[in-house]
């Protein structure tokens, strides 16, 4: 009977140091791993009081678009509203950041008044969005403008300059020997005609 008394006192020891081990593990720093999941959006969007044109796209962004998360782009329906825009990021850490969203064209993206928290749970929300910007246009073509034209302005001779006096000394003697050489040369040819 002592002997079965002690295997019962080795039993109960080794399990309450076994229970006591199991509870002396590492101390958690942070909380588990949570699952996230994706958010949707529906909605009617307003462009300056109105509905956009008909294929104008919307987007949401969690803080850049272009370096944190730009979801893919959803064309709204012809009356302006939209359903189950997906924000799917990749990262756990942008759950509580703010989404953005936007609206684009090949010309670029306008932003709407309204903007929403990531809660990550998977569940469908409703966000009319408002914009108050014009959508984007492309940039007006720059008329190019002509090169004037230099016209040349007519010198026209200082009073008092000596060279003056001299140009028209120097025409009339060409002049007078374009004269007489052309009287030498009719005179030559009517003799040898003779």
């Amino acid at each position: 009977m002592r002997r079965h008394s002690t295997l019962i006192f080795l039993i109960a020891a080794f399990l309450i140091s076994s229970l006591a081990l199991m509870g002396a593990g590492p101390n958690q720093a942070e909380r588990p791993p949570q699952p996230f999941f994706q958010d949707f959006f529906s909605g009617t969007v307003l462009l300056q009081g109105s509905p956009p044109p008909e294929g104008t796209q919307i987007i949401a962004c969690i803080d850049s678009c272009d370096t944190v998360f730009q979801s893919a782009p959803y064309s709204l329906n012809a009356d302006g509203s939209f359903d189950q825009l997906e924000v799917n990021p990749q990262s756990e850490a942008l759950v509580g950041h703010t989404i953005n969203f936007y609206l684009v064209n090949e010309y670029g993206r306008i932003r709407a008044v309204e903007s929403r928290p990531y809660i990550g749970v998977f569940d469908f929300y409703v966000q009319d969005l408002t914009f108050l910007d014009p959508m984007p246009v492309p940039d007006p073509t720059p008329v190019p403008n002509p090169t004037p034209r230099l016209t040349p302005t007519a010198s026209l001779p200082v009073a008092g300059d000596p060279s003056v006096a001299q140009v028209p000394k120097i025409a009339l003697m060409a002049g007078g020997a374009a004269v007489v050489a052309g009287a030498g040369l009719l005179l030559a040819a009517r003799r040898r005609v003779a």
